[in-house]
């Protein structure tokens, strides 16, 4: 498969199984109501109020407190709980899991998910679609929730050799419904992306942001950001739980890219404490370059 925007035919399930529908898993079940590509949705989580909000606002259909009672209903099955509970909620379904049904995920780092499937699922396994969609906001919550948050992003497949074509498929198919771009990517090499295009960047905002708090200056800093540094620290007002989890699942590739970038940051500050003009603004020169990069390839999305 190749990137895809389009769906060729109508896209049908059933009945679907969320469990955590929060801003991904809801903004995915109100995208697939609003297309009517799903009969039934059953929401599944740790927190009623937030399930009878999704239900209030017709994101789901039912409330099933029951993980392993909402599995049998379901015909797939979406992890979009935070990555550290997904292998014990694999764990739970497994009674439920046969041939019919179709598990996938939403999780940000693969590697591990897909190492836990395997062991929780067995024989079962290849009915799990790893999947990652690269969409979402500093808020959580269905109340965060959107129909058009996947419009114009990526959505990560990294399918095995194992899992089942026709169950891929299917999932590939579900969320270009959304309105994203589907990619096929290697486990290994979507972590290894990932790791420096959005685990690393988190982790910088957070520690920035710790950073200035320690300040003595910081009330004065807080009252004097600028956009540059409102834009760079945005990620800090992310979910601390998920991304803790997050960067411990990808702590081998993070912990490497945090060495290169501890690195890149003393080449600038020798040539900053030499005065040397030249290197500096032709580091940043290089730098703007790759940033246009960047936006050349996005505007390609978008």
């Amino acid at each position: 498969m190749t990137d895809k925007k389009s769906v060729d035919g109508p896209v049908y399930v059933e009945t679907m199984a969320i469990y955590g529908v929060g801003l991904i898993g809801g903004s995915l079940a109100i995208r697939l109501k609003q297309h009517n590509a799903v009969g039934k949705i059953i929401g599944v989580g740790r927190s009623r109020e937030n399930l009878e909000t999704a239900l209030k606002i017709g994101a789901i259909d039912e409330i099933q407190s029951d993980p392993l009672e909402a599995a049998k209903q379901a015909d797939v099955i979406v992890l979009a709980t935070p990555v550290n509970t997904i292998a014990g909620l694999l764990g739970t379904i497994r009674p439920a899991i046969d041939s019919s049904k179709i598990i996938t995920d939403v999780g940000s780092v693969k590697s591990g998910i897909v190492a836990s499937a395997k062991t929780e699922l067995g024989d079962m396994f290849s009915r799990f679609v790893p999947g990652h969609p690269i969409a979402g906001k500093e808020k959580s919550g269905i109340v965060a929730a959107d129909g058009d948050l996947y419009e114009n992003h990526k959505v990560i497949l990294t399918p095995t050799s194992e899992t089942d074509s026709q169950a891929c498929e299917l999932i590939y198919r579900l969320w270009a419904l959304t309105g994203a771009t589907v990619r096929i990517m290697e486990v290994e090499d979507h972590d290894r992306v990932l790791s420096v295009t959005s685990h690393l960047p988190h982790i910088l905002a957070y520690v920035m942001m710790d950073f200035l708090s320690t300040s003595k200056d910081r009330e004065n800093c807080y009252e004097m950001a600028a956009g540059g540094f409102y834009d760079f620290t945005r990620t800090a007002s992310s979910d601390p739980e998920m991304w803790r989890d997050i960067s411990i699942m990808n702590g081998p590739r993070l912990l490497e890219h945090i060495k290169e970038y501890q690195r890149q940051l003393s080449v600038v500050s020798r040539m900053i404490e030499e005065g040397d003009h030249q290197a500096i603004e032709d580091l940043f020169g290089a730098a703007k370059k790759a940033r246009s990069r960047v936006t050349e390839k996005r505007k390609k999305v978008h």
